[in-house]
């Protein structure tokens, strides 16, 4: 199999990510938005759906085409993780919030490695030249950093006594 075939599964599987990336921070806001950080999660949510989008380009800049499969997979997977017991039955738990949290931060990291990996092997594909691998990692990385002040807060919340 040649690199570029490698590269188009591989953008495919990130984009079934950032399928149910998109979905969880879309839900952690609607969750959330009233509380304390509800303007730091509505501005990841919009960044990850940007994110999204600019996978897309990347996708198409190479010629990827597919993966309608992996993104349902995604998406429901993505959904039936909320259906995992909380402690509560029918109210969202800060136990919830937490592990979503969690969840989230496992994306944005995973995403970091993508954006990295691009960035590293643009050079081998032209259509690639045109994005900045180095400045979305770094807006990833300002993503995670607070994530991390969020999740910090949410387990305060969770397991004080």
């Amino acid at each position: 199999m040649e690199s570029l075939q490698y590269l188009k599964i591989y953008l495919d599987d990130h984009r079934a990510g950032a399928t149910a990336g998109t979905d969880l921070a879309r839900h952690v806001w609607r969750k959330n938005r009233s509380g304390p950080w509800g303007t730091e999660l509505k501005e990841i949510r919009e960044l990850i759906k940007a994110e999204k989008e600019t996978l897309d380009s990347v996708r198409a800049a190479v010629g990827a085409r597919g993966g309608q499969g992996k993104r349902a997979l995604a998406l429901l997977s993505a959904q039936a993780f909320r259906l995992k017991p909380n402690g509560h039955f029918l109210r969202h738990s800060p136990l919830t919030r937490l592990v979503e949290l969690e969840t989230l931060m496992s994306g944005v990291q995973s995403k970091l490695g993508l954006w990295a990996a691009l960035l590293e092997t643009s050079s081998s594909f032209p259509g690639l030249a045109r994005f900045d691998f180095g400045a979305l990692g770094e807006q990833s990385e300002a993503e995670l950093r607070t994530l991390r002040e969020i999740h910090d807060w949410a387990a305060s919340q969770c397991f004080r006594r």
